[in-house]
């Protein structure tokens, strides 16, 4: 997903929604759309409810005026609203503007691509905006930015899982002030969008989400990392590296356990033990059938093993 904090598109972005799409108010939102996403829009305005209430109480925020959601149904709407110095990328699905308090979604699949939640990308765009706005003029830190949009919308899959295994495991974690996707290859990238989100998870599990939202509040404020880390959850950066660090080993090094070769040969031992029991335990019904079949024809039984 994509978030650009581009303020100059404002008035494209509100003028196609008001005048190329219908338009519903629904609490705090303003959805635009085509008429074939109508049911899509019905779907959405639970869901959008009940995120605006979590990301808002975990940002300390409620943002002024209304926000908008475009609901694009092609790629000529989706496409128009693209920076002409920064196209979006072809695997983009969403796009948030926090200038003009709007988010523009593909409310169709791409070819291609792997299919999206639309619920997901609109938790997730909500985020962006609402960082954007309790941020302003301020920097959001892009583990912030992306961290916390990928964790509240639950986007945590098993290829993350293993993105931070296999960089825990060669030691490639970067530090917290070096946490960033930008000028880093495919691979690497995916790792630093993973490392965010477990990052932004560990800080809510660890320190409350009380403490989070003073903890983004003093960041957005234009306060270092440290001095906000001291300031709202009462711990040195120092110490703070400490258990994350701990954190991360804690769980993403039990791996070896299961992969080292003692485990394989003995994972293998009991796949055969289990295989030659089952084996034993059918082959056993079947000379009892064959006993009970001779039985009932008359003929006797010798028992295999047995001698007189």
């Amino acid at each position: 997903m994509v978030c650009l904090l581009t303020w100059g598109l404002a008035a494209s972005v509100v003028a196609y929604a008001a005048d190329a799409m219908f338009s519903v108010a629904h609490g705090p939102f303003v959805f635009r759309f085509a008429e074939s996403d109508r049911p899509l829009v019905r779907a959405l305005e639970p869901l959008a409810d009940r995120a605006w209430q979590r990301v808002a109480a975990d940002l300390g925020l409620t943002p002024p005026g209304p926000i908008t959601i475009v609901l694009a149904p092609d790629n000529e709407a989706f496409n128009q609203f693209q920076p002409p110095d920064r196209p979006l990328p072809d695997w983009a699905v969403g796009v948030a503007y926090p200038g003009a308090m709007t988010m523009v979604i593909r409310s169709y699949h791409v070819p291609g691509s792997p299919r999206q939640d639309v619920g997901s990308i609109l938790i997730h765009e909500l985020t962006h905006l609402m960082l954007g706005v309790r941020f302003g003029e301020h920097s959001v830190p892009f583990w912030l930015h992306e961290g916390l949009a990928m964790h509240e919308a639950g986007e945590w899959h098993a290829g993350q899982e293993w993105d931070l295994i296999r960089a825990v495991l060669a030691n490639r974690v970067p530090p917290l002030d070096a946490l960033t996707g930008v000028g880093r290859n495919k691979a690497e990238a995916r790792t630093a969008y993973a490392l965010s989100q477990a990052l932004v998870g560990h800080i809510i599990a660890t320190y409350g989400r009380e403490a989070f939202g003073a903890f983004v509040g003093q960041l957005a404020e234009g306060r270092s990392f440290g001095d906000s880390l001291v300031s709202a959850l009462r711990v040195t950066p120092e110490r703070f590296e400490e258990k994350w660090r701990a954190h991360l080993d804690r769980r993403y090094t039990w791996i070896p356990l299961i992969t080292s070769s003692t485990a394989l040969w003995v994972l293998m031992m009991a796949v055969a033990f289990v295989a030659y029991a089952v084996k034993k335990r059918r082959n056993r019904k079947i000379a009892a059938a064959w006993a009970e079949e001779e039985r009932e024809n008359g003929q006797s039984v010798e028992t295999p093993g047995k001698y007189s």
